[in-house]
């Protein structure tokens, strides 16, 4: 299963270091977990919840590539960078940055010229394009570069977000970065993360930071997320985000669980039914 959907760019910053705030376990109430510590492996856990709602696999898939014919190009790796919007041009650049002999290197251009225009014709890529994207996937840098890419486009903002709202579970924090992957994690994103935030917010009066207990929040966070994905304003997303509403759906049936520190095993419902047993990228 993949969810199709308008890539929102953020400046990336690949050796940005990552400090999130989250909590190794907790009871079954959001409100009485305590202040946030985050672990690393909480990270992987969260990146393998990506790769369950983008490949319908429990690891990432760095190797994958398709035309889904949703004006985005070629959709690849990890969390989708597509050749229409230029996140696939940002993300090839950094690899030549690091390794200049790379397979994906002779493209480059070509990606340019396709983000410069916004094109979604994949021909001027060539038959060998797929091989070699898949090529480049089985070397270990390129894999650790898409991680960091998406972290720092859409994590590290669901983080600077998370704060801001008072959010401190790992849950929390995981509904925030699909929201932000998803839907965009701008604030001028008119069905991004920021935006239902402040929906949140302004339906409850106040979120956890001003003592809105946050399995409240979450549960209004994920109902007006719904709302945007069965009717988005987005442009292009009408087609696609109804059907994609599994992704909300699966993380509040996690709340309703207890499932707050996102520990293995970790099973995602919904349409998913995938088990996360043991987290790793």
């Amino acid at each position: 299963m993949r969810r199709s959907r308008t890539r929102h760019l953020l400046p990336l910053a690949v050796g940005a270091a990552l400090t999130l705030a989250v909590t190794a376990s907790g009871p079954a109430t959001a409100s009485s977990i305590a202040a946030p510590q985050v672990d690393p492996q909480t990270v992987v856990m969260m990146d393998d919840i990506t790769a369950v709602f983008e490949n319908g696999a429990a690891t990432p898939q760095y190797g994958y590539i398709e035309n889904l014919n949703d004006g985005c190009g070629y959709t690849a790796g990890w969390i989708g960078f597509c050749t229409q919007t230029g996140d696939m041009l940002s993300l090839v650049k950094q690899y030549n940055a690091a390794e200049p002999d790379n397979a994906l290197a002779k493209y480059t251009s070509t990606l340019q010229q396709l983000a410069d225009s916004a094109s979604d014709d994949t021909t001027a890529l060539g038959d060998s394009f797929t091989d070699d994207w898949r090529q480049a996937a089985q070397d270990p840098l390129f894999r650790q570069l898409q991680l960091q890419v998406g972290h720092d486009t859409y994590l590290t903002p669901a983080e600077n977000l998370a704060a801001q709202e008072g959010i401190k579970t790992n849950l929390g924090l995981e509904n925030l970065f699909d929201t932000a992957l998803m839907m965009g994690p701008g604030p001028s994103d008119c069905d991004g993360v920021v935006k239902i935030a402040q929906q949140t917010d302004s339906a409850l009066g106040g979120n956890p930071a001003s003592g809105v207990d946050e399995t409240q929040w979450l549960a209004q966070f994920n109902t007006i997320r719904q709302q945007h994905m069965t009717n988005p304003c987005t442009p292009g997303r009408q087609n696609d985000w109804p059907s994609a509403t599994d992704r909300s759906q699966a993380l509040q049936q996690l709340a309703d669980q207890g499932k707050w520190d996102l520990s293995a095993p970790l099973t995602l419902g919904a349409d998913f039914n995938i088990t996360i047993t043991d987290p790793h990228d």
